[in-house]
């Protein structure tokens, strides 16, 4: 079984790991409070999803996954310029991501380098979480209201998300009562496990943003710096030599489009597969002499990879869903041209 190389990760995974080299989840103390008034779930969730993102807020953000343990500070800002998000690694090698709306800056001081991108996403992955159509997620996913417990000394109303078959991850989330910030996440595996958590451990909400919170630790001068373009999914109309006819219920193709990979000779076909929640890349790459192939199954964290070959090409399928789901992807695939011919 081989490793996956970083370069057949999407770039969603790479700002990820410019911080998660994370840790695990470890079982809780705390004492929770009955909710006797049992808000309903899809109410909470909506709300989240509205106002959260328009709150002006710093502080510190733990990760825990696989016994190790991850903490950077975290600043959010919106204001009529739109949205601003810093994150800086507190241990471990230096990382700092800074976000300004569609604009990310990767700063990697080790290695003297600068990775600048476009991207509509949240580089903090609890905003990235709290911006879903909830609503339109109630076809694959239950959701549930638990019981009211203190984050980062603040009331948080737990939600349960659980999937409605196997083919995904569920979520316990703790939602701030007061500003709807969502403050601790769970990924939970198929049997209901803590896969990986992520939560602040102090958070403030403030009208405004001290400027020092919102200057980059280092200017970047003498480093080297690179731009990536972020690919634009093809048109409906693109036909692609690869189908993948059978689906699990409520995955979509949202994006298809090309690349070329770091060493690779030939373009590689990139597909986006999500419900809305969970979210997977299929790679089509074509298999080049003397370069070593990818088969079978690869965990990587949370992340699960699964590789082929077929018809000349690595098919190699990655995402944060259980292992069997990859797979199922992965042997699902036809090489279409083949029977058009």
């Amino acid at each position: 079984m081989l490793a996956l190389s970083p370069t057949q990760l999407s770039l969603q995974t790479f700002i990820f790991g410019c911080f998660l080299w994370s840790a695990a989840f470890a079982a809780e103390a705390d004492a929770s409070k009955p909710d006797a008034s049992k808000p309903n779930a899809l109410e909470v969730l909506t709300r989240m999803q509205s106002v959260s993102q328009k709150q002006n807020y710093h502080g510190t953000l733990v990760f825990l996954q696989d016994g190790r343990i991850q903490s950077m500070s975290m600043v959010h800002q919106v204001d009529k310029n739109g949205e601003f998000e810093r994150l800086v690694n507190l241990n471990g090698a230096p990382r700092e991501v800074v976000r300004k709306n569609d604009t990310v800056v990767c700063y990697l001081p080790e290695n003297k380098e600068v990775v600048v991108s476009r991207q509509t996403t949240n580089v903090n992955v609890l905003s990235q979480l709290a911006v879903n159509d909830f609503s339109q997620l109630q076809k694959n996913y239950q959701f549930t209201s638990e019981a009211v417990e203190r984050v980062a000394g603040r009331d948080a109303q737990r939600i349960l998300i659980k999937p409605k078959d196997d083919f995904r991850y569920g979520y316990r989330l703790w939602i701030d009562t007061e500003n709807a910030i969502l403050l601790k996440s769970d990924l939970l595996d198929v049997k209901g496990q803590s896969l990986e958590q992520t939560m602040f451990a102090d958070i403030t909400v403030v009208d405004h943003i001290p400027e020092r919170l919102l200057k980059p630790t280092t200017t970047g001068d003498d480093f080297t710096w690179y731009q990536y373009e972020e690919p634009k999914g093809i048109s409906e109309t693109h036909e692609s030599d690869w189908k993948i006819p059978s689906l699990p219920d409520g995955f979509a193709v949202s994006t298809r489009f090309h690349h070329q990979m770091p060493g690779s000779k030939t373009l590689t076909e990139h597909w986006v597969i999500s419900d809305g929640l969970a979210s997977i890349s299929v790679y089509f790459e074509d298999v080049e002499k003397g370069k070593e192939t990818f088969e079978g199954a690869s965990p990587m964290g949370v992340t699960n990879a699964f590789g082929i070959i077929n018809a000349g090409h690595q098919v190699t399928v990655i995402g944060e869903v259980p292992m069997s789901t990859v797979e199922k992807l992965a042997r699902s695939v036809v090489y279409a041209a083949s029977t058009d011919e």
